[in-house]
């Protein structure tokens, strides 16, 4: 079963980053940096399928170029510690075909372009280790806004404090929506989430599912306690300790039962693809200093 995963990461020329770098091993492509004449050839890299460049409307051609692109946004940030590059990671479904995914992947590229105005490149995977149903989008962004003279100001609404939370928020929700968009066009009703799992029980409190949900549980909590299968644990009491003591048949079970916690059940969604708010469902992530990163 497929779930939702999306991770934002920024990369600094302090840190060894190179965009340059970063956009060839995303891409499958060889990119040469004029700056130090270093050479990026990742056309071998097993795992790509398709990738290409993507600017606003009325942007220079040489933008679609990912050697020209990614040259001008190094030579765009002049300091040492500049951010050079943006990275989108998001989990693609394993339901539907590439060409399909293909389409979500652009959907979700043109939303981005139109929301923060910068040039991207979009990078379409395969899995190649692990799961085999893994497949994901890279979507490598400029730092700046991409205009018809060439890369502008900086999108730093990304970046603040202020708004930088609930761009990311909407960033989330935007890709689920659209995730949840493509997967029913094809006749598919499940529908992935990207609020975290105790968001979604905030969510929940008062309507019906939740009230439903409570009452079961404590309707089981009532009959496990007339069936004497619940236990009291008192502090500094072990599991076992309470195993052994547990009451026979016809026993008096009315002793104080203060350490069950009644924790509220989340009932199931039956149909829907799970969600990992920590991004930690996938794989270790690994980054080099020349800012390759891939959740291979």
């Amino acid at each position: 079963m497929a779930i939702y995963h999306t991770r934002i990461r920024t990369y600094s020329r302090a840190k060894g980053h190179s965009a340059i770098a970063a956009a060839a091993y995303r891409g499958g492509y060889l990119l040469t940096d004029p700056n130090s004449g270093a050479r990026h050839d990742y056309r071998g890299r097993a795992g790509i399928i398709q990738s290409r460049c993507m600017a606003p409307p009325g942007s220079p051609a040489w933008a679609d170029d990912p050697q020209a692109l990614w040259a001008a946004a190094e030579a765009a940030e002049r300091r040492c510690n500049s951010t050079v590059c943006r990275d989108f990671a998001i989990a693609l479904p394993h339901e539907l075909d590439d060409p399909k995914r293909w389409d979500l992947t652009l959907d979700i590229a043109h939303r981005l372009i139109e929301r923060y105005g910068f040039a991207l490149q979009a990078s379409h995977h395969r899995p190649t280790k692990n799961d085999p149903r893994y497949f994901y989008a890279h979507l490598l962004a400029t730092t700046r806004r991409m205009q018809a003279s060439g890369l502008t100001q900086k999108t730093r609404v990304l970046d603040g404090r202020i708004n930088g939370k609930e761009e990311v928020e909407w960033i989330r929700a935007m890709i689920a929506e659209r995730i949840n968009g493509h997967l029913a066009e094809v006749g598919i009703g499940k529908a992935v989430e990207h609020r975290s799992l105790t968001e979604r029980l905030e969510a929940m409190r008062g309507n019906g599912i939740f009230i439903q949900g409570q009452e079961r549980f404590e309707q089981l909590l009532s009959r496990y306690r007339q069936e004497g299968r619940l236990l009291s644990v008192p502090d500094g009491h072990t599991a076992e300790q309470a195993q052994r003591e547990r009451p026979g048949p016809g026993m008096d079970t009315s002793t104080d039962e203060t350490s069950v916690a009644k924790m509220p059940v989340m009932p199931a969604s039956v149909g829907r693809l799970s969600s990992n708010r920590d991004d930690e469902a996938l794989s270790t992530m690994q980054v080099d200093r020349s800012g390759h990163q891939d959740t291979h």
